[in-house]
């Protein structure tokens, strides 16, 4: 089955177990677990690097970090064309665009005369794409929507809606952004993203076929969010974060040179944490309204919609909060697929491994549209209309980290993952870094590095072994490829 309509929503910081449908005791997201009981969710669903620039460019370019290069925010995308909607766009089914995608120019294909000509931003579409509307945290179109509804004018810029409404006796010991915004719930601009889109569906549900690249900024910080979700959790009922009290001493020279990123206030974490969860409920809000409005015209059931995210958050876990590093919390992430004409696998929680790249040859898959060779990531298509896994291989995950901005050093600063069911290891660029090992069947929460246990030598030994040869499959040949796909007989 194929389908002429696909939406592609991508939360941004979205931590993947921060779903009541996956059984968490406080966080209450009913239109996600609404939309998981009509779909198949992935529990085993990981991005292959961070953060949001590189990740968003794996996603859409089904490469993984290793082969389109870019491994940092504002860093180039190269060979941009080949990307999901211009394999869509270019087959028949055009691409539109609500959000940002953290794209940033190859300077060298720019003319003289082009406006981003001589400075990095990310702040672009990847070619392919309709734009109906660039909104990353804000827009001039939200602002313009908050004038009409009598917004004060001093609110309406970047700055001034992001900031919370303190009131003129002060905090009270709290941290700011336990505050409310400035802005009503129903004047979110997650909720203005979500009525932009189902403007678009009113427009074009009479279309024969388009593919829509939905992206909200929320929960990505700055922590804010509107009455009620600032106070719909209480700080002192947050679970205590994953850590322990020996990681502020790391041993290993990488946790040593990110040592001064811990954050140990215990009650500033606890508090950070209620207004993370109030961020994902006041977005899981905003998505029961696309729901409910998709449904109301008639869109829900010949529509695919894929819902997943960039990367996760650490929420202090590791002393650590954003995202990054090689630990489980910032590459683990949500992904649901809703394929409606599969109802015999509504609600469905799978524990197969998926990684991000996955999902642009899964989209053009269903749309019908043969996937280029030299895609890396793997269609889940089969696996999900067939819901068996004899024939899905994907026995490992991948991640790839680049933790330094400093010119002299990127090429030594980078981290990379290779993890399956019981091992993980992180072998490091660096050579006065040596490799970590965690046995994820007895240290799931990842605090025994076992890097330099001589009884684990062979483990070791066998997975630097298995990264070499995964680097070996999948570095950058695209020249390569493109000699035999473009081959005449």
């Amino acid at each position: 089955m194929t389908y002429k309509r696909i939406v592609l929503i991508v939360a941004d910081q979205f931590r993947s177990e921060l779903m009541s449908c996956r059984n968490h005791p406080l966080i209450k997201t009913p239109h996600l677990d609404a939309l998981a009981s009509e779909s198949v969710l992935f529990k085993n669903f990981y991005t292959v690097t961070a953060p949001c620039g590189p990740s968003r460019m794996s996603l859409f370019t089904g490469h993984y970090a290793c082969s389109h290069n870019s491994i940092q925010n504002m860093t180039p995308l190269e060979s941009a064309e080949d990307n999901l909607a211009n394999y869509l766009t270019k087959a028949g089914m055009q691409s539109y665009f609500i959000g940002y995608n953290d794209y940033a120019y190859d300077q060298r294909i720019l003319s003289d005369d082009h406006p981003k000509k001589g400075f990095n931003s990310y702040d672009n579409v990847l070619p392919g794409f309709e734009t109906i509307l660039y909104h990353e945290y804000d827009s001039e179109a939200y602002f313009e929507n908050l004038r009409q509804k009598g917004y004060p004018e001093s609110l309406l810029n970047h700055d001034a809606i992001h900031q919370p409404n303190i009131p003129e006796t002060g905090t009270d010991g709290h941290i700011e952004r336990s505050f409310p915004a400035h802005y009503k719930a129903e004047d979110s601009e997650c909720c203005f993203l979500s009525e932009q889109a189902l403007t678009f569906f009113n427009e074009h549900k009479d279309d024969e076929s388009w593919f829509l690249s939905l992206n909200y900024i929320k929960p990505h910080p700055p922590h804010i969010c509107s009455d009620p979700y600032h106070r719909m959790y209480n700080p002192d009922k947050m679970p205590q974060a994953s850590r322990r009290p020996e990681e502020l001493e790391p041993q290993h020279p990488y946790l040593k040179h990110m040592q001064p990123n811990a954050f140990v206030d215990e009650q500033e974490q606890r508090e950070i944490n209620a207004i993370y969860y109030g961020m994902i409920s006041e977005l899981d809000d905003s998505l029961g309204v696309l729901f409910n409005g998709m449904k109301e015209m008639g869109l829900w059931e010949d529509t695919l919609i894929i819902f997943t995210s960039d990367h996760g958050e650490y929420m202090g876990d590791h002393f650590f909060n954003g995202k990054g590093h090689f630990y489980n919390q910032s590459m683990h992430i949500p992904g649901i697929v809703h394929d409606p004409h599969a109802k015999q696998y509504y609600g469905q929680q799978v524990d197969a491994f998926a990684e991000s790249v996955d999902i642009c040859p899964s989209i053009l898959d269903y749309a019908g549209v043969p996937i280029p060779k030299h895609i890396q990531g793997q269609s889940l298509k089969p696996y999900l209309q067939s819901n068996d896994d004899s024939d899905w291989d994907k026995t490992e995950i991948h991640h790839e980290f680049s933790y330094s901005s400093d010119p002299d050093n990127m090429k030594l600063n980078t981290l990379w993952v290779i993890r399956d069911k019981h091992w993980k290891y992180v072998h490091f660029a660096d050579p006065t870094m040596k490799p970590m090992l965690y046995d994820l069947q007895n240290d799931p929460d990842e605090f025994h590095d076992l890097g330099e246990s001589p009884e684990h030598r062979d483990i070791l030994l066998a997975y630097s072994q298995k990264m070499l040869s995964w680097r070996m499959q999948n570095e950058n040949r695209r020249m390569q490829e493109q000699k035999y796909e473009t081959a005449q007989p």
